[in-house]
């Protein structure tokens, strides 16, 4: 079987309004080789640790908005930090996405078609900042790792959409993260890390989908109207999820909770 990408992925034009640095790698195999050694643990949960300090803020990066950077073929990497604040000139702007508008626009996009996503984020800013901050990181025929960090400092919510099409999608989420994540694989499995686990509440787990809250969400159900805090969305269709936070040390969702998957052909062929 053979998935051909959109032509319209194809053939877009790289945007790049950044400093940091991006680096081409070669397109990656269509179906790579995921690990077999992951594991459900039956071991009792540890108890929720202490918040621990989150990675210091790269001093040495500039600050952006509104970043875009869009590849065809190769992957997307760097380490970036995103201040809402931060006001570009109209004329830098990327072209609007037909599900944005201006009040929309969202403040991190990062897209290939054929190659990965890895990259480091850090979001800053104080609360004086009203809104959520929004970031969509996605590939096609490739994996997307995501390290999204905070400061401990007064922030605005954040809202981060990370998806593949053929690719294991690996998110290590903020300590201080608190609010609805889904997590959703049609052939492939969902693993949390053990101290994400202890801290995570699933409301539901349907045809592949987790509907989980992290943190205290107790006033959530009294809270009126939409959800404006924070907010995680992870899919995958041919691959595995893995989640973290960002203070754990690499590959800690090894020794967390396999959520149940699908025994289907492609999961096996995925090594799933």
């Amino acid at each position: 079987m053979i998935i051909t990408s959109d032509p319209k992925e194809v053939d877009q034009v790289d945007t790049i309004v950044n400093r940091a640095e991006v680096l081409d790698d070669p397109p990656p195999a269509y179906f790579g080789t995921q690990s077999s050694s992951l594991r459900a643990v039956d071991a009792p949960l540890p108890p929720i640790p202490a918040a621990a300090a989150p990675p210091p803020v790269p001093h040495a990066i500039n600050p952006t908005n509104h970043l875009s950077l869009s590849r065809a073929n190769g992957s997307i990497k760097g380490v970036y930090v995103i201040d809402p604040r931060i006001r570009i000139p109209q004329p830098m702007l990327p072209s609007l996405a037909s599900d944005e508008t201006e009040a929309t626009r969202r403040h991190l996009f990062l897209s290939s078609t054929n190659g990965g996503v890895d990259v480091d984020v850090w979001v800053v800013g104080g609360g004086d900042y009203k809104g959520r901050v929004k970031m969509l990181a996605k590939s096609f025929n490739g994996g997307v790792t995501i390290r999204l960090h905070t400061s401990d400092a007064a922030r605005p919510p954040i809202h981060l959409t990370a998806t593949s099409t053929n690719g294991t999608v690996t998110v290590h989420v903020p300590h201080a993260f608190r609010g609805p994540l889904t997590a959703r694989t049609r052939n492939g499995s969902a693993q949390f890390s053990a101290q994400l686990t202890a801290a995570t509440t699933t409301f539901n787990e349907t045809s592949g989908t987790h509907r989980c809250f992290v943190g205290e969400f107790a006033d959530w159900a009294d809270a009126p109207g939409e959800w404006l805090g924070d907010e995680i969305c992870v899919e995958t269709w041919n691959g595995g999820i893995k989640l973290q936070y960002d203070t754990e040390g690499q590959g800690a969702w090894e020794m967390g909770v396999k959520q149940k998957g699908k025994g289907t052909f492609i999961g096996r062929l995925l090594g799933l």
